[in-house]
């Protein structure tokens, strides 16, 4: 032991006026073996004859979880973890041309990431090993990929000649604690509030997980940038399925998230919620199956959040896309293409609806909001940007890996893409409740219609009970989840519930035939996914957690019908629970 504190000090001397030397989380062993193999790295780390690293950053993913299920008062598991990830990204070249925004079908190992585990003890000899394996797979991968790219586009003439790496100023941020989450809580609550989809024989499946995490990331760079960030969470999803006579399966939920257990509702409160979503299931199995319908349509509240966030949201974001050194996948990855990116300068929206991105926004109306954030995962300090202005796209959110369109970071890497946190709609002008369904009536009346529809809940991808099968897809597909909360409205008031409903060739291109908005907003948290629109009904990728704040949307022509495809039928025998 003598002998290790002994080098970490000679190596914290030798190293002080080193670029990775900042003084951020200075007494963590872990960051020590970080910033000690880097500079090591930076010095010695060449091949003969080969290049040297010009840049090398190492994040490591700090993550305590649990993980508790229960149904009908039951516990089906609870699993508790903590474990630590390393990823290293090492980039040879330099910040124009490197290896990285390339695939190879020859050599597709050379693209992988070098991710490694790490000892969860903070025994620095044991990391520093760990970390020194783990570069040099990455040092040896990124000499294979230059070569590839090299190769590849030696005997190409490149139209766009975009850097592969933005420059930024070194950034600390130094956010380390000692705090943890209990998750002795966990169980009984979800045993609890599961008890209450008790006795429903309509139910054909429920759920109520429990999830918590203290998500802390550590990162340093060669450039100088360090952070420590931490992240707690805790969510709760109480989840129910019913089928319908025709075989329709229904999915619902009720999910919310907190800090700190001092926020979380009691468990009164939730069995309510959670009660609440059931009876909303049976009034759907019993509901008429809807017809196909084009018109005016509103959508409010959760439905107006989910729909900015599945369809508009992923064309927000500057997602470089790698080139290929096969010409049959060059041509399939160009359909992956961001529209949006020829689009900026263009009108993408009504004049009256700005879009804001902003991570730095703590709450809003009181309430914390999810997407919080201080730095990014590339070390850039995070800020606000308003991508969409009076109807004009002005940029896109962006990471260290520049487009021609968008140039520069605006500090919006999440892992490995470009993410929203604070999702923004503000109307410069909005109509009040009674103005807006009185100008959805008289859309509908221009149409001959006697109704119109009003749509409250869209499904989420943050919560579903099951992944289902794969999506549809075809000229009428979109990207939106089903309508779960979806009404014909008619002008005396009433209303007729409709059991499920899909939105037909649906896409971003309509956010432009906007007609109106409410002048209220309102808060909702959601998951993202990076995905373009069609590829998340795959029912896979990434989904991250944001806040969205947006007025109701109104939506002069909408096409919604019943979802495509065959039903599956129904059990043979009935419910277990059901009464003769």
């Amino acid at each position: 032991m003598k002998w290790m504190r002994s080098t970490v000090a000679a190596t914290a001397l030798a190293l002080a006026a080193s670029p990775v030397a900042e003084d951020v989380a200075p007494d963590s062993v872990l960051m020590q073996a970080l910033r000690d193999e880097m500079a090591r790295s930076m010095e010695e780390l060449q091949l003969e004859d080969a290049e040297k690293p010009y840049f090398l950053a190492y994040r490591v993913f700090e993550n305590a979880t649990s993980s508790t299920t229960a149904s009908l008062g039951g516990l089906l598991n609870f699993n508790d973890g903590f474990n630590r990830q390393l990823v290293v990204e090492l980039r040879v070249g330099d910040y124009d041309f490197d290896n990285t925004n390339f695939i190879s079908l020859r050599n597709a190992s050379a693209m992988l990431p070098a991710v490694a585990s790490l000892s969860v003890d903070d025994d620095y000899d044991t990391l520093r090993r760990q970390i020194w394996l783990a570069t040099d797979t990455a040092y040896k991968r990124a000499l294979d990929g230059l070569a590839g790219k090299r190769a590849a586009l030696q005997n190409k003439t490149q139209v766009e000649e975009v850097a592969d790496f933005t420059r930024e100023e070194p950034y600390q941020y130094d956010g380390l604690t000692v705090s943890r989450l209990d998750t002795s809580p966990a169980r009984d609550l979800a045993v609890d509030v599961s008890a209450a989809m008790r006795g429903m024989p309509h139910l054909s499946r429920s759920e109520v997980r429990v999830l918590t995490s203290y998500d802390r990331t550590w990162f340093v760079n060669s450039e100088g940038s360090a952070f420590v960030r931490e992240t707690p969470f805790i969510g709760l999803y109480g989840l129910a399925a019913s089928q319908a006579e025709d075989g329709a399966e229904l999915q619902d939920g009720v999910h919310l998230w907190v800090r700190d257990w001092t926020e979380m509702p009691d468990a009164s409160a939730l069995t309510s919620a959670v009660q609440a979503m059931t009876a909303r299931l049976f009034e759907r199995r019993e509901a008429p199956v809807s017809d196909r319908y084009s018109g005016p349509v509103l959508f409010e509240g959760q439905a107006a959040a989910e729909l900015v966030t599945q369809v508009l949201g992923p064309r927000l974001i500057a997602l470089r896309l790698p080139t290929p050194d096969n010409p049959q996948m060059e041509q399939a990855m160009a359909q992956f293409r961001n529209p949006f990116l020829d689009k900026i300068g263009g009108r993408v929206l009504p004049r009256f609806l700005s879009v804001v991105s902003d991570p730095t926004l703590e709450s809003h109306e009181g309430i914390p909001l999810r997407g919080r954030q201080p730095v990014d995962d590339d070390g850039v300090p995070t800020r606000r940007s308003v991508l969409i202005e009076r109807g004009m796209l002005k940029t896109l959110l962006s990471t260290r890996v520049p487009l021609a369109e968008v140039p520069e970071s605006s500090g919006s890497r999440w892992r490995d893409s470009p993410m929203p946190s604070n999702i923004i709609v503000q109307p410069s002008r909005g109509m009040s409740d009674e103005e807006l369904r009185e100008e959805l009536f008289l859309l509908a009346e221009d149409r001959g219609l006697d109704h119109a529809i009003v749509v409250r809940r869209i499904g989420t991808r943050l919560a579903k009970l099951v992944s289902g099968p794969l999506g549809f897809f075809g000229p009428d597909a979109s990207s939106a989840e089903p309508l779960i909360g979806v009404y014909k409205v008619y002008p005396d008031g009433s209303e007729e519930r409709i059991r499920l409903a899909s939105l037909s060739a649906f896409s971003e291109s309509d956010f432009r035939d906007i007609v109106a908005v409410s002048d209220a907003t309102s808060r909702h948290e959601t998951g993202f996914s990076p995905m373009p629109p069609g590829v998340p009904a795959a029912g896979g990728g990434l989904i991250w957690p944001i806040s969205v704040i947006t007025p109701a949307l109104l939506f002069e022509d909408v096409t919604v019908r019943r979802p495509p495809g065959n039903l599956r039928k129904p059990p043979v025998t009935p419910h277990p629970l059901a009464k003769d």
